[in-house]
């Protein structure tokens, strides 16, 4: 019979069943069943490449940022360390500072004490420690702010410590006989300020003021009687002005500007400088006081009436009278105008004050 070969094509040969067996894999013996069961393979390493490793370069280099942000931490508290120690070190330097004018009242010269209010009932000044917070008071005609004491140094002439010293309290003795002296021409013209508990008067202000100018200031107090007033300057005399003036134009003692003596409404007893000037404006603008303005924050002027004729002072008049009778052979004019020959003589003036004090004539000396 014959083979259909269409069939024989169709139909492939069957593997043979050796082949078979070898092809297939062989089953894992119970030692690699055992190795695979207490080892398991790590996961792939990735490339250190960077971009090439597919992770971030924070990722890829980690020690390396640390290290960095250290670093600069570092150098950020360094910075903020040395600026601090710059900075106390500024604020630890210490300045010449004034000696502040003693409270208690000494003899105005012979024959007439310079009386002084009684501070017994008034709240105390400020103690050094705390002056740094009390404004610097004038902007204008001021004075330099006192802040740590000094040793008090007495000086041959009123020019000497206009030169020398940074302090009002150079000329304090002097002062005190001019408003001794002017209360004797004019008794209410310089009128002590009496105590009130909410009332505070910084220790180098003598406490005096025009007695029109006294009255509504104690009315402007007792209005608010649980609201602190800090008093940093009132009556100055034309010897305190006088010192003021010249550290303004040599741009000494922290003065930026002041008023030429004889002209200062401080000298007339109608002017003050009020730390808590915010505070106190309305209660003072309705006792007829007027704020100077943002030229001068703290200063108020009181406009009533009382003044005296413009021009003219009753402390210059009251230097004028002390000059001449002391020196009897080199009279000035007693007219209270402050001119170059009162300005002449001013300069030498014993700032501790004359041999011959104030004198009433028969009168004895105002006591309030």
């Amino acid at each position: 019979m014959a083979e259909d070969p269409a069939r024989d094509q169709a139909s492939p040969p069957e593997p043979e069943p050796e082949l078979e067996r070898r092809l297939e894999p062989e089953p894992p013996s119970e030692l690699e069943r055992e190795l695979e069961a207490d080892f398991e393979p790590l996961p792939p390493r990735p490339d250190s490449g960077g971009a090439r490793g597919g992770g971030s370069w924070f990722q890829n280099n980690r020690t390396l940022a640390l290290s960095l942000g250290c670093v600069l931490l570092c150098a950020v508290i360094g910075l903020d360390i040395y600026w601090m120690v710059k900075s106390d070190g500024r604020r630890a330097m210490p300045a010449e500072q004034p000696a502040p004018a003693s409270v208690a009242p000494p003899s105005a010269g012979p024959g007439v004490a310079l009386p002084m209010p009684n501070p017994s009932g008034a709240v105390s000044a400020p103690p050094a420690d705390d002056a740094a917070d009390v404004l610097d008071y004038e902007s204008d005609d001021g004075e330099p702010r006192e802040t740590k004491p000094s040793s008090p140094k007495h000086y041959t002439s009123v020019q000497q410590a206009a030169v020398e010293s940074c302090t009002t309290a150079s000329v304090d003795g002097l002062s005190r006989q001019i408003i001794a002296q002017a209360r004797c021409i004019k008794p209410n013209a310089f009128v002590p300020l009496p105590s009130r508990p909410n009332l505070v008067i910084a220790s180098q202000v003598f406490p005096y003021l025009e007695l029109e100018a006294r009255d509504r200031l104690l009315k402007a107090l007792d209005a608010k009687p649980k609201v602190k007033m800090t008093i940093n300057s009132a009556l100055r005399t034309v010897a305190q002005q006088y010192l003021v003036w010249r550290w303004s134009a040599t741009k000494r003692c922290g003065v930026p500007l002041a008023t030429p003596p004889g002209r200062s409404n401080h000298e007339i007893g109608i002017a003050l400088d009020i730390a808590e000037a915010g505070t106190w404006r309305p209660a003072l603008e309705a006792q007829q006081f007027k704020w100077l303005g943002a030229s001068d924050r703290v200063h108020f002027d009181y406009k009533g009436g009382g003044a005296p004729p413009s021009g003219t002072a009753t402390d210059v008049l009251a230097f004028q009278k002390l000059w001449n009778r002391n020196h009897p052979t080199d009279k000035i004019n007693e007219d209270g105008r402050y001119s170059p020959a009162v300005e002449q003589r001013l300069r030498q003036a014993p700032p501790d004050g004359f041999a011959l004090g104030p004198s009433c004539g028969n009168k004895p000396a105002p006591k309030k």
